[in-house]
């Protein structure tokens, strides 16, 4: 009888090791490597590209990753995986990543409805008590995410969407109400913090990493990580943090973010 009750208790704990508390979801392109997919030159050029990311990002995961001991990563992405799973496999281990696994079109054919099927699944296999979504405002993210929060209102969940493109310019699906646009890896970080989901030592990493980035940020860079992709327009960015005596290198990355994204209407703290 013991025996038996060390088995099922066994089992019962690997049934519960199987649940992340936390998921994170993330889409790969123009949300963590930089590919402006939107354009036929850039998605091509991104197939043989390897190295252009968004500065902070791997950085900003593995401190996610670090802080919680029961949280998995998965990113979801439409390329055909004939075609990008290496490639996609390489930048991700290239860059250091924390990979639970990659999700991708198994055809040829792009299946618009892929990042609903692949998510809702998670969320029914997984049951996580949060999740924490990654995507930008190019392809089908924004709306994606806000019909899987509406589908499992019962899921805590929290959106944040790189404002690569503009409403005024090239998106098609520009970030919706309730999402957390950003622009640049420090924003997520601030919100990370003000939300308890990651510790007031983590800032000062991510903040370095922008901030000595920026400091040689000619602007036309095409190759490599960057803050600010010289095709980027975030017109609609609206900052909305509320930071009281800010360090010397935020205040001098929101003048960085002002001037790239045209604003006239940020408060300054």
């Amino acid at each position: 009888m013991k025996r038996l009750l060390t088995v099922i208790l066994l089992l019962s704990g690997l049934s519960q090791a199987a649940l992340a508390k936390i998921l994170v979801i993330s889409d790969i392109d123009d949300t963590i490597k930089v590919s402006h997919v939107l354009t036929k030159k850039g998605a091509a050029s991104s197939f043989l590209d390897d190295d252009s990311r968004f500065v902070g990002m791997s950085e900003l995961y593995r401190l996610l990753s670090f802080n919680h001991d029961d949280i998995e990563f998965h990113y979801v992405s439409l390329a055909p995986k004939i075609l990008m799973k290496s490639k996609h496999s390489e930048f991700l281990e290239e860059n250091k990543f924390p990979v639970t696994n990659l999700h991708m079109n198994p055809g040829m054919k792009q299946d618009p409805e892929l990042k609903q099927k692949v998510i809702r699944k998670l969320l029914i296999e997984k049951k996580p008590e949060l999740v924490i979504y990654f995507g930008d405002n190019g392809q089908f993210d924004a709306v994606v995410y806000n019909q899987m929060t509406q589908e499992f209102p019962q899921i805590p969940s929290v959106s944040y969407i790189r404002e690569a493109y503009s409403s005024k310019g090239e998106s098609p699906h520009p970030t919706m109400s309730g999402q957390i646009g950003f622009v640049t890896t420090v924003e997520v970080t601030l919100d990370l913090i003000q939300k308890g989901l990651l510790p007031e030592k983590a800032y000062p990493v991510i903040e370095n990493l922008v901030y000595k980035r920026l400091l040689r940020d000619s602007q036309s860079e095409i190759f490599g990580e960057m803050v600010f992709p010289w095709w980027q327009d975030c017109r609609d960015f609206k900052w909305q943090w509320d930071i009281k005596n800010p360090t010397a290198k935020l205040t001098y990355l929101k003048q960085q973010i002002d001037r790239k994204c045209q604003l006239q209407n940020v408060a300054t703290h």
